[in-house]
């Protein structure tokens, strides 16, 4: 079926997607919390149609994203915004639209919260100060965080200024990422419960964001406790906004072998895609599973992208058949953070979109063109810049 595919692709596999999607669907129900996806993490219109009908909405980060929902799922889809980023023009061009909005801080909620629509149930995101993560570029509790007010401030805030969070019905937090068991979600709901259980005791909903791999967990039972913290002891509507955990596993590159030749003692293969197309490859410097890569195969490549950047290479790969120019290379798990961060370095063309229905027929559902890179160098037209 690969053979059919023109490369670079992004090809969406609607079979996963149906099927991690029902996981997280019966978690959440057997929870009584409520699912929402965070379209973050892929925003491509076969995956929003496909989760439209079976979340309980769309956790957003942008005006943008917003707009795009609203477009492919309908004007009647729930909406949650949350973002470090808000313009008083977002709340006028979309504010009537929100079902929730969530402040990143005590100063954005003392500027904009007088503007929120009646109808709109405005929260605070807090910063549980609480570090999961080694890698502080994708750690929301890092020093000088940008994400949240701090838990100990809000706790303060409670305690000698309670007027200032009047109108204040939820919270949110979000500070793990890529997570396959759920203690420290449950040590960060216990934490909370302890620093500000009257807060918490005047609010209706919580969103413990996302950040956890539910499909690859082994344990469930601390997610349903921590779960439980809120709704049972406090009565709070729970939210969970997984994007990674959704989308991550129906997605896959594939790409063409198009050279091959030694360097210092080992054949490279320069592919058609490259790390503009995967940038979390490059930025966390990890080699992404490929199909048919056997250890201590007898025959090892160093697989390279097309472009000029000397760290565009993916790593040293091995397969028991050897490669040649025109054999098809698979990287699985591509669904998350792949298109929504792909760029067109070097005037490299993003990967064509394909869908793979669930009765496996392929359909092709965008190519990049040379207009479409034109227009981003602010070419008009077919103008000659």
């Amino acid at each position: 079926m690969t053979n059919t595919i023109k490369t670079p692709a992004y090809v969406t596999d609607e079979k996963i997607l149906d099927r991690d999607l029902g996981a997280l669907r019966k978690i959440a129900d057997e929870a009584a919390c409520k699912l929402l996806y965070s379209p973050k993490a892929c925003a491509l219109s076969p995956v929003l149609e496909k989760v439209a009908g079976r979340v309980d909405g769309f956790s957003c980060s942008s005006l943008f994203e917003l707009r795009l929902i609203d477009r492919v799922c309908g004007g009647e889809t729930p909406l949650h915004l949350v973002s470090p980023l808000l313009k008083e023009e977002t709340l006028g061009e979309i504010g009537g639209r929100l079902d929730y909005l969530t402040f990143n801080s005590l100063t954005q909620w003392e500027l904009f919260g007088d503007k929120v629509p009646a109808a709109t149930r405005a929260g605070i995101r807090i910063n549980p100060q609480l570090s999961f993560i080694r890698d502080p570029r994708y750690d929301p509790c890092r020093r000088n965080s940008k994400l949240g007010v701090p838990i100990s401030k809000l706790a303060e805030a409670v305690e000698a200024e309670p007027a200032r969070l009047r109108g204040i019905s939820g919270l949110h937090f979000h500070n793990n990422c890529d997570a396959t068991d759920f203690a420290s979600l449950l040590a960060t709901a216990r934490h909370i419960q302890d620093v500000i259980p009257n807060l918490l005791e005047s609010l209706d909903w919580i969103n413990m964001g996302g950040g956890y791999l539910f499909n690859l967990a082994e344990d469930t039972s601390d997610f349903f406790h921590a779960v439980e913290v809120f709704r049972d002891t406090f009565g709070l509507d729970v939210f969970i906004e997984p994007g990674a955990a959704l989308a991550r596993r129906a997605g896959s590159i594939v790409a063409t072998v198009h050279d091959l030749f030694e360097s210092d003692g080992i054949q490279v293969a320069v592919l058609d895609t490259t790390v503009n197309h995967m940038a979390e490859v490059f930025e966390f410097q990890f080699e992404p599973d490929v199909l048919g890569h056997v250890d201590g195969g007898a025959h090892p490549y160093v697989l390279a992208g097309c472009t000029c950047r000397a760290g565009d290479v993916f790593g040293e790969y091995a397969f028991d058949a050897p490669l040649a120019v025109g054999s098809r290379i698979t990287f699985p798990n591509m669904g998350a953070y792949t298109m929504s961060n792909a760029h067109r370095f070097n005037g490299v063309g993003l990967p064509t979109i394909y869908t793979r229905r669930a009765d496996g027929g392929l359909e092709m559902i965008r190519e990049d063109t040379f207009d479409d890179f034109a227009r981003t160098a602010g070419v008009a037209g077919n103008a000659v810049a």
